[in-house]
């Protein structure tokens, strides 16, 4: 095992713009407009945070399967040496790992852990939130978002800087945590944010020049759709309206889906009456014009700070097209997109009292914000048509307080005060996909499960805990077959796979230590990438 390998011993040199070359550079061709649409089926690839544009997060990959996982062994570990968020999924092309964390991105050999090359955003800028889920990658160029709200564009083969963009003002709290996605010339980011009282957009970027193509208000004022759902125009001002973890879009149609976060001031609803769209939504725009489609709401007017903050995941089922998205509530909402119409809204940990309003003297709710599920959503296993997802059950006690904005300062209208750490139960669930029908559940009480799952064609699940404990369970029944832990290093992020000269990898991220991480009991670990095969 190599520990610690992203030094090596190799030659270093700062190229332009941070870019921190350790070996040799190298050209990057790629992927192309048709290898990004086929990424959901692809096998020597992980191409977007949630795999491939329909976010479906399984791969065909089965010569890693039930009856040979117990034999993983991790071959080697990438240390970034950074202590805060790690929420990313490895992103996997030509054999290489691209990755963010902070203000660094990385890119690393993906059987060796050998490092290539490292580069640093350098900025005067504040920012309220550091955490970055990852990037977009096509022609050879990388886009990522950054914690001071800019989006800038990389040569994926040296981490040279090319365009830098200035999406927003992170002083009043905005910053892009989201992974972006790349489709027919255009990149595809939104705000974040919502908690420091910020006002929400979506846009697409020109991906040659970093010019603003469209951008579309997820906070509607004046004639624009929805703002007759803000009964107090003024509260618009610092509407809130997350754009959180990444996109899903439907090549064939063009069309853009995404989640969109809570309102603000998260707990004071009665500052903003009415629905509040487009928070607590799966919006659909279309990706070349930005112009409105349709949406699903999940929570109008929330006051308990339930994001709908993780990606749907799009999939054809019965002759249908369907999506299915996971909510920070604990709910699992099910749509038949072809008729936008709603098919089944299943729990999928304990849920109460979310029907009652917040009080000041408190209201105790399940779960509380920091549980359900976060910004990772269902897997979809097409053979088995079953749903897999993380969700954490986890309750507290919700308080209205005083409604008084900061600029840069948290918004939140009130207090959630979080039961005992060790009362949270960690849960992986398997659903049918057309009905919402509990299939299986795998618990880890004590241990929450809060990073992306990934499921394959040699029936596994993969996931990972927040003690460090890199899991595989089967994806017919959520029998454990295998575990290791990664060096107790809190796992927040999700596992990819993909092959390599035949042969099948994974890697996972660990090491969160963000907000994610609160009342796990374990000190922090850096952030790491860990690569796994069979021997």
């Amino acid at each position: 095992m190599t520990k610690g390998a992203r030094r090596g011993g190799l030659p270093r040199r700062w190229g332009l713009c941070g870019a921190l070359l350790l070996g040799s550079a190298w050209a990057v061709v790629g992927p192309t407009q048709e290898e990004l649409n086929r990424a959901d089926e692809a096998t020597d690839s992980w191409l977007m945070y949630n795999k491939g544009y329909k976010g479906q997060r399984y791969s065909p990959l089965e010569q890693i399967n039930t009856e040979n996982v117990a034999g993983l062994r991790r071959l080697c570990t990438f240390d970034t040496g950074d202590d805060g968020g790690f929420q990313v999924t490895p992103q996997v092309y030509k054999g290489v790992i691209f990755f963010t964390q902070m203000y660094r991105t990385f890119a690393i050999d993906a059987t060796t852990c050998k490092p290539l090359w490292t580069h640093k955003h350098l900025t005067e800028d504040s920012s309220v939130l550091t955490t970055n889920r990852g990037l977009a990658i096509a022609d050879g160029v990388l886009y990522r978002g950054t914690p001071d709200a800019r989006l800038i564009a990389l040569d994926a083969g040296t981490g040279r800087e090319l365009w830098n963009t200035k999406v927003e003002d992170s002083s009043v709290g905005y910053f892009l945590s989201s992974a972006p996605i790349y489709y027919d010339g255009k990149v595809y980011i939104g705000d974040a944010g919502a908690d420091w009282g910020i006002k929400a957009k979506m846009y697409a970027f020109d991906a040659k020049t970093g010019q603003k193509a469209w951008s579309f208000d997820l906070i509607p004022t004046g004639n624009q759709l929805g703002a007759d759902t803000w009964k107090r125009a003024d509260a618009t001002v610092t509407g809130g309206g997350s754009v959180w973890t990444s996109y899903t879009l439907d090549p064939q149609s063009g069309k853009l889906y995404f989640s969109v976060g809570n309102p603000a001031p998260d707990f004071a609803a009665q500052y903003r009456p009415g629905d509040n769209l487009f928070t607590n939504t799966v919006t659909v725009l279309d990706a070349r014009t930005g112009q409105y489609s349709h949406h699903y709401q999940q929570i109008p007017n929330d006051d308990k700070d339930y994001d709908t903050a993780a990606a749907p995941v799009l999939y054809d089922l019965g002759g249908e097209r369907r999506l299915a998205v996971a909510t920070k509530a604990g709910w699992l909402f099910g749509y038949d997109d072809s008729q936008q119409t709603q098919a089944f809204k299943q729990p999928m940990i304990k849920v109460t009292n979310q029907e009652k309003p917040t009080t000041r003297e408190g209201l105790a709710i399940c779960p509380n914000y920091s549980a359900g599920s976060q910004w990772s959503g269902p897997s979809y296993h097409a053979a088995n048509a079953t749903l897999v997802v993380p969700a954490v059950d986890w309750c507290g006690v919700v308080k209205l307080g005083e409604v008084r904005l900061i600029k840069g300062q948290l918004f939140f209208g009130g207090a959630m005060q979080l039961d005992p750490a060790e009362k949270a139960i960690g849960n992986v669930v398997a659903f049918d996909a057309l009905s919402g029908r509990e299939i299986w559940r795998y618990s880890t009480p004590g241990i929450r499960i809060i990073g992306g799952l990934t499921t394959t064609a040699g029936n596994l699940v993969l996931g990972g805990a927040m003690n460090g404990t890199l899991f595989a369970l089967d994806a017919r029944s959520g029998k454990v077959l295998f575990k290791d832990n990664v060096d107790k290093a809190l796992i927040g992020g999700g596992v990819s796979t993909y092959l390599v000269n035949g042969k099948q990898y994974l890697a996972v991220a660990a090491g969160n230590t963000s907000k994610g991480a609160v009342g796990s009991g374990s000190k922090n670990v850096t952030g790491r990438i860990a690569i796994y095969a069979l021997p």
